[in-house]
């Protein structure tokens, strides 16, 4: 296979990070691609280890597109045009690095994805030289980072988001625009709040009277709707890497829906955000959780694993197994905290306040709990399950050993094939034994240590040792290389919250990581929910940088009212559903997408709300909506997912399967966000592919024409065309849309009607709220 091919194969399989701004280009540069030039370039291409082979320096950006004695190490974009990849392709002979150990196909696809992307670094980047003390002191000053102020709204009969959001208007002369109209108004909050468009019975009833107190009456009736849960349930596993399938070396993959089902629930039942994430970290931990919590373990349970090959070194297996922990803190980061804590895994945290012994105390949190099936029963009977499946899975082995034998016709094969029916047997025996053997389980995780340890003596390979019920503390990882470790870091919290760095002594020490969440960094969790909830309804974030709340981050357009809204969120509970709901009744959320020239002048982003930003529909709302007003919609709630290619898939598009390595042609053409990397939010995508989809689907056609066949034959066509404008525009069709719709559908009877339908379901005003 040529160079060219080879660059194109793995650069199919890399995991993609959103880009979010500056600093998520940093991320991936930071996390991924220092830690590879460190282990394996700067030994000899470097100023710290004081040689630079062939006159080249990957120290920073710019030595590295100087290059060396053979011209620049690397064209921008253009990874099969540049001397590195080339090199560490080994497809020319007098050019191959580095000269021992060959890279792999996973470091390969790190290296190409970051010169296709542009190469990023920050700006002078370079090899640490020595030992910067961070001031962690300094660092708690920082915006995010400080105490919530006191929730004291009672007395206030203005809305405290309109207080100041008004406030900043008028500093700046703004003049927000009226009210939306009703109809508008209707449509903007079923969507946002239920992924859906409203019935016209509810949009005429609130039009009739659009008072305050029906409007809070609306607000009420979609937040207690299933389909709340549901709506918002997609936008948090767009954070967590949800998918449906897992790795294929992993037990089962079976039970994954259990924990997209548990975050429905989650929301329906407005779990509290803090238990919500304490379950998600520690349920197995938490006495009070019911067998049914077991199920958000899939948090863990459900992120990205890497195949461990056998045959490699020891050496090779360390580092795919650090890999595994860094996704998991870096989610952890991310997800909750709104800092890039990846970024230390190398080197302390370039930007932030967190150091690299912050990460491994972090880190061996993760390296003591083992992705395992879990049953969804209480502790007692699942602990007696576990065992089971622990031993079940020695027997498993040892049954692959003598197929080999029969394979490679060794042995004495009826003695061979007798050992094999009798381990067989056993398993037989042991699930039948056990009670409650055959309950669901899910993706997720226990207690057990991971070593590496090397195959015995003479034996070349490795192999991973899990001891259970044990916990283990890190060693510092120099430069991000198992290979070279410094001191050992105890299990604990962040320094610039903790000062105190208190030790994590209890089993693996999740439960204390997701209390200490809490405890000691509840103002930035807080600020970082409600920035997220607020993003989705306003289509911008009051930080724009809704999963870097650090130093790199944008800093909030609006501080006082994040924080007053973040402290109104602790000291109502955590209740997400208070939390839409005093965004949506406030003035500012009901302001309408017009626009004022003066304002649009002083402001044209927006950045102080004086008008609605106009949005268009995610693909999840888009095809829920159009099996919704043609009378297609599955509202079944649950379950096994159902593949998106599937002619007869009636379902909610949540309830579609998600493939980590295989997203649907479909999803991924309408922006649906790679499941193998966190997505605070979606990027807009325009192509010609969604215009084609949209003329040719036969998802679309099928249902234009399953919705006229149900139509009444003897209904007038004006009325026919009312009910089409409620059903899909949730307004009423002014008198040239029933003239040029009535002239329409006359030149070919049904058909014309077919055509029609799909006309309007593909039009702007559909795929869009104002």
């Amino acid at each position: 296979m040529d160079l060219k091919n080879r660059l194109a194969l793995v650069f199919g399989c890399c995991l993609f990070t959103s880009a979010n701004g500056q600093s998520e280009e940093f991320h991936f540069f930071e996390s991924k691609v220092r830690p590879l030039l460190v282990a394996r370039c700067y030994k000899c291409h470097s100023e710290e280890s004081g040689r630079k082979e062939a006159g080249l320096s990957l120290d920073s950006r710019e030595s590295v597109l100087v290059g060396g004695d053979r011209g620049p190490a690397l064209v921008v974009g253009k990874p099969e045009e540049s001397l590195i990849a080339i090199a560490v392709s080994y497809r020319n002979a007098e050019l191959q690095m580095p000269p021992e150990n060959p890279i792999t196909d996973q470091e390969m696809a790190i290296l190409v994805q970051w010169i296709k992307q542009g190469a990023k670094m920050p700006a002078g980047a370079t090899i640490p030289r020595k030992e910067v003390v961070i001031d962690f002191a300094k660092g708690r000053k920082h915006w995010a980072f400080q105490s919530l102020p006191n929730y004291d709204w009672g007395n206030k009969t203005v809305n405290p988001i309109d207080h100041w959001i008004e406030k900043r208007r008028k500093a700046e002369l703004l003049m927000p625009v009226a009210r939306a109209s009703s109809n508008q108004l209707v449509r903007r909050l079923s969507f946002d709040l239920t992924g859906l468009p409203p019935d016209w019975s509810v949009v005429n009833r609130f039009v009739d009277n659009p008072s305050i107190e029906q409007y809070e009456l609306l607000v009420n009736q979609y937040l207690s709707s299933p389909q709340y849960g549901e709506r918002w349930t997609r936008f948090w596993l767009d954070l967590v890497r949800y998918t449906d399938t897992t790795s294929s070396w992993l037990k089962s993959t079976a039970g994954s829906h259990y924990y997209r089902d548990w975050v429905v629930r989650a929301f329906n039942e407005d779990m509290p955000y803090d238990q919500f994430a304490k379950l998600q970290l520690a349920a197995d931990h938490i006495p009070e959780s019911g067998s049914e919590d077991i199920a958000a373990l899939g948090l863990l349970g459900l992120s990205p694993t890497y195949w461990k090959e056998p045959k490699l070194s020891p050496e090779v297996i360390k580092v795919v197994v650090a890999e595994e922990w860094e996704e998991r803190v870096d989610m952890l980061g991310r997800t909750f905290l709104g800092l890039s804590l990846a970024c230390a895994r190398c080197h302390d945290h370039k930007f932030d306040p967190i150091s690299q012994k912050d990460y491994y105390a972090l880190a061996g949190v993760f390296a003591s709990s083992r992705i395992f099936d879990i049953p969804l029963l209480q502790r007692n009977h699942r602990e007696a399950i576990i065992e089971t499946d622990e031993r079940i899975t020695q027997i498993e082995l040892k049954i692959e050993q003598q197929m080999q034998l029969l394979k490679e016709k060794k042995g004495e094969k009826d003695t061979v094939q007798n050992a094999i029916d009798r381990a067989k047997q056993k398993i037989s025996d042991l699930k039948a034994s056990t009670p409650f053997y055959e309950v669901p389980r899910i993706p997720g995780v226990i207690d057990a240590s991971i070593m590496v340890l090397p195959e015995p003596t003479g034996v070349w390979g490795t192999k991973l040792v899990y001891s259970k019920g044990q916990a283990r503390n890190l060693h510092v990882q120099l430069r991000g290389n198992p290979s070279y470790v410094g001191e050992q870091v105890s299990r604990r919290y962040l320094q610039v919250f903790d000062n105190e760095t208190a030790p994590f002594g209890k089993g693996s020490g999740r439960l204390e990581l997701a209390e200490s969440l809490f405890r000691y960094s509840q103002g930035l969790v807080a600020r970082v929910i409600v920035n997220r909830v607020w993003m989705h309804h306003f289509g911008r974030g009051l930080v724009a940088t809704p999963s870097n709340f650090g130093f790199q981050g944008e800093k909030s357009t609006h501080p006082e009212l994040l924080s007053d809204l973040a402290a109104g969120l602790v000291a109502n509970g955590w209740s997400l559903k208070w939390l839409h709901r005093i965004i949506v009744t406030s003035d500012t959320y009901q302001l309408s997408s017009e626009i004022h020239l003066d304002s649009f002048e002083k402001d044209p982003e927006n950045a102080s709300y004086w008008r609605a930003n106009r949005r268009s529909l995610d693909f999840e709302s888009w095809r829920d909506s159009v099996l919704k007003v043609t009378g297609s919609l599955d509202l079944t709630m649950g379950g096994p997912s159902v593949d998106l290619s599937v002619q007869e898939n009636n379902r909610r598009t949540l309830y579609a399967t998600i493939k980590r390595r295989e997203l649907d042609t479909v999803l991924k053409m309408h922006g649906f966000p790679d499941p193998t990397g966190h997505s605070p939010k979606r990027d807009q995508v325009l192509t010609p592919l969604q215009q084609l989809y949209s003329l040719n689907s036969s998802f679309i056609w099928s249902r234009s024409r399953q919705y006229v066949e149900s139509w009444e034959e003897s209904l007038p066509v004006e009325e026919r065309l009312a009910q089409l404008f409620r059903r899909f525009f949730s307004r009423e069709a002014v008198p040239s849309e029933l003239k040029m719709g009535t002239s329409y559908v006359a030149l070919s009877g049904k058909e014309s009607w077919i055509r029609y339908v799909h006309a309007l379901l593909i039009a702007n005003e559909f795929g869009f709220v104002d």
